[in-house]
């Protein structure tokens, strides 16, 4: 007995939710028709309906055959929609899973682009994001919250020099501009 058992486990346990549903039902079928068919259920329900006949039990009887077969088209509409709503679902999810990479590429170019950094070649003003053109030490002040210093390159300072138009304090510059020989210690 135990050995069977196992084995009606083991099928039951291969099979799909529906299948196995499909086979309770078969097999409580099969012991409705034969309790029904040892006991004689159907002529007792039809000699109890004649003997009470004022209590319309007929009728009763009809209507429960009909909720039967509406109970049924009623579960195979619900499961013909839980079919549905689970491929909607499973088509979500791969729209999801189709979306994310796309989505991680748009916003690995999106950072690309706020790193750029739009400046006039001519002018060396830079625009933000509202259109506005600004100095290039303006906009660094304002968006990266720093203070500039005033100085001057090495090179600079040199053509200042070489063109005369240097201050004292543009040759005080290039001379600091000057390579220095590095001490090894």
């Amino acid at each position: 007995m135990a050995g069977l058992r196992t084995a009606v486990r083991e099928y039951f346990s291969r099979k799909s939710g529906s299948s196995r549903d499909l086979m309770v039902i078969g097999v409580l079928a099969v012991a409705v028709f034969a309790v029904s068919a040892s006991f004689d259920i159907f002529n007792r329900i039809i000699a109890f309906i004649y003997k009470h006949d004022t209590w319309q039990l007929d009728e009763l009887f009809t209507v429960s055959v009909y909720l039967v077969f509406a109970a049924a088209l009623y579960a195979r509409r619900r499961s013909r929609e839980f079919v549905a709503q689970v491929r909607r679902r499973e088509l979500a999810e791969e729209e999801r899973a189709r979306l994310i990479p796309e989505l991680e590429t748009a916003r690995a170019h999106i950072s690309a682009l706020k790193k750029l950094l739009p400046i006039c070649t001519s002018c060396k003003r830079v625009r933000d994001d509202k259109g506005y053109w600004s100095q290039v030490e303006v906009y660094i002040e304002t968006h990266f919250l720093t203070r500039l210093d005033d100085g001057i390159c090495p090179d600079c300072a040199r053509k200042l020099v070489a063109d005369g138009k240097g201050s004292r304090r543009a040759k005080a510059l290039a001379e600091d501009a000057r390579p220095r020989a590095t001490r090894r210690s």
